[in-house]
């Protein structure tokens, strides 16, 4: 009798000790290569590129607005040049309205988003002047020798703008435009889906 229950009991020891035992490491190698498959198949699939440029047409269009904002609060012109070759913004408050940069007036430098430019589009956002540059528009002032568009203290801009944005590498797809309308100083962004341009929100 005692036997039995000897034996009874160390055959539960064992089998408790083979269920806390957990993963082998041939169970782990097989879960790894199937993480790493799946892995492998997804990633191609995410285009970062046109993250990259959504982010960049975000950031644009934020100092776009921002400087009206601006423009209104404190009642003087804010430049906004566009350094189309160094992918950056200059951002000058003009304090005596002279739409051009003076001694002592505030200026901020606002680059693009890493790995986006300013482009030539393949096509142009429908209802617009077919673009001559990356950055275009019928009455822009030039800072620096750069292209520029002030928003004045009631909130208008000093001309209509169109604005091409795209990642390093630049299918169709990845491009992007943002529209200022003059009377109102507002800014709409489209996206090109790859064969037609798209009003979007961004």
């Amino acid at each position: 009798m005692a036997g039995s229950a000897l034996r009874v009991s160390t055959l539960r020891a064992r089998q408790l000790s083979r269920a806390r035992r957990g993963f082998t490491i041939i169970e782990l190698a097989v879960v790894l290569i199937m993480v790493g498959i799946i892995t492998g198949m997804a990633v191609p699939r995410l285009n970062y590129q046109r993250y990259r440029a959504d982010a960049a047409a975000r950031v644009t269009r934020a100092v776009l607005q921002t400087s009206q904002r601006q423009a209104i609060m404190r009642q003087t012109n804010m430049l906004i040049v566009f350094w189309v070759a160094g992918r950056r913004m200059f951002i000058i408050e003009d304090a005596n309205n002279s739409y051009t940069y003076d001694a002592g007036e505030r200026i901020r430098v606002r680059p693009l988003e890493e790995g986006a430019q300013f482009v030539m589009p393949t096509a142009q956002v429908p209802g617009t002047p077919s673009p001559t540059a990356p950055v275009s528009g019928a009455s822009l002032a030039t800072v620096f020798g750069l292209p520029a568009v002030a928003f004045l203290r009631d909130g208008a801009s000093s001309s209509d703008v169109n604005i091409y944005i795209c990642s390093a590498r630049c299918p169709p797809e990845n491009q992007r435009a943002l529209v200022l309308t003059q009377s109102s100083g507002r800014t709409e962004a489209w996206r090109n889906n790859g064969s037609t341009w798209r009003r979007t929100s961004l």
